[in-house]
């Protein structure tokens, strides 16, 4: 099997078409509808982070034809004494991947941390993704922590005080909850 070269350039920041059509194709490959999508490309939010001086993106082309990106920031927290390059998104086309299209977008992130002086790249990997687990893993990428998401109104819920409605529902679940644990044991 014939591969087909991959370029990959880094993005100038007055000149995001390829890289803002390459992400829609991402969202919806994600499941985002389309016109959500473009809402977001279009909404100005997109273009606000990519003028930011810690966000870097690159873009993968086979035959011309863009099939890939990469989204790197700095130090992300600015927390840590080391300065680290952060993966913050990367895609490959469908029908690009398979074609060392992901390896030559980490190399240019790779060329980004050692200019920058970075000893650690770090990229988060949504937690369904088996095969971006698996390529990651690969390369050498170590699970450090576990990102957990809440949504904000059942956060609040959860820190709401006790008393009321809830604290009773709350009461009722941890009830059943040890009753099964005991007719489980029992068994």
């Amino acid at each position: 099997m014939v591969r087909n070269l991959v370029e990959v350039s880094a993005v100038p920041k007055d000149d995001l078409d390829d890289l803002v059509a390459l992400w829609m194709a991402a969202k919806v490959d994600a499941g985002v509808p389309v016109e959500v999508a473009a809402r977001f490309a279009g909404d100005g939010r997109f273009a606000t982070a990519m003028s930011r001086p810690d966000v870097f993106a690159h873009v993968a082309r086979i035959d011309g034809r863009p099939v890939g990106y990469v989204m790197t920031s700095e130090n992300p927290f600015g927390l840590s004494p080391e300065p680290e390059i952060a993966v913050e998104q990367l895609y490959v086309e469908p029908s690009a991947r398979r074609h060392g299209v992901a390896r030559s977008l980490l190399c240019a992130v790779v060329g980004l941390a050692e200019r920058s002086g970075s000893d650690v790249i770090v990229s988060n990997v949504p937690t369904q993704s088996r095969e971006a687990h698996r390529f990651f893993a690969r390369l050498g990428f170590s699970s450090v922590i576990v990102r957990r998401v809440v949504g904000t109104s059942a956060l609040r819920r959860r820190l709401a005080p006790t008393g009321g409605v809830g604290a009773a529902v709350d009461q009722l679940i941890r009830r059943r909850r040890s009753l099964r644990a005991v007719a489980s044991r029992a068994s």
